[in-house]
Parts: structure tokens; sequence; C-alpha cells
């Protein structure tokens, strides 16, 4: 998959920078809550809640630019089940490639902006109560995540 795009100033530096954050502030989280009106609009969509932060490992060669581990979590419309896991990213400048834990799928994070988006190859994660539908066969393929307070990206 291609991404054309002209990087401006907010999108100019790589996607571990802007998700790193600050040792006392936090690293930053962004998410996003679809509401009842754009489920309606869209009813092949079904994630209501997808949220992505860093996750600070003790591997110090995942700790870097090149290399970087994120957390992405959603929940479904079908059920009330949180959905997480890691990912280990290969940054590239504006994008990132990202292989979830245990076989869980892949996905692309690129800079839009202030936002964060998120380009699903494959995502089938497993929950407290089974695992979910892999979001690529739905449409839960492209997601556009704002910044957002730290409790929308609280491990659940």
């Amino acid at each position: 998959m291609v991404l054309a795009a002209t990087a401006t100033g907010a999108e100019a530096g790589p996607v571990f920078e802007r998700l790193s954050g600050r040792a006392a502030a936090g690293d930053p989280c962004f998410a996003r809550a679809y509401d009842a009106d754009h489920l309606r609009r869209n009813p092949r969509q079904k994630v209501v809640r997808i949220h992505l932060a860093r996750e600070r490992v003790d591997v110090a060669d995942e700790n870097n630019p090149q290399r970087f581990t994120v957390r992405i979590g959603f929940r479904l419309r079908v059920d009330r089940d949180s959905y997480e896991t890691n990912a280990v990213c290969t940054g590239d400048g504006p994008a990132a490639d990202c292989t979830g834990e245990g076989d869980t799928g892949a996905f692309r994070l690129a800079l839009a902006g202030e936002a964060l988006r998120i380009e699903v190859e494959r995502l089938e994660v497993e929950g407290a109560r089974g695992s979910s539908p892999d979001l690529a066969v739905s449409d839960d393929r492209v997601f556009l995540l704002r910044p957002a307070a730290a409790s929308a990206c609280a491990a659940r």
C-alpha cells in the first residue's frame, strides 16, 4: 500500500516522535469514538471506539524511531468486550508498519496533520471472552484518530 502525500510541518516528523511524550506528561493518546449517527450511515462498520498509544517496553531495541511498540485497542458494536494488543512498529519517517503480537495482524500508521491514520491490513484481537472478527473484512480498514485524554487509552 502506497501513501502519496506532501508533508506539511505537522506531518514531517516521525510517527515515533508524535507518539512519544515528555516523561512527566506521559505519552500521547490517540482515540476516536463513533456516535450513533456515524454508525447508522456506516452499517458495515463494527468498531464503535478505538485507541492507540505508545507502549514503553523493557526491550532496548524497541524504544527508538526505527522500532517501537504501540498498544491498540477497540470495542465493537456487537458486544461489550474490549480488545487490545501490542504491536511492534518499524518506523519510516511519517509512517510506520506494525505487526501485532501473536499473529493478531498488521496495520500501518501515518501522520495526518495532528491526527494519526491507521490503515488495517488484518486485525483480529483476543478479548476476555473470545477473539474479534478481522476488522479488514468490514468497513473497519481506515481510522483517523485524534489526540485524546490519557483516559481514552487506559488499559482495560
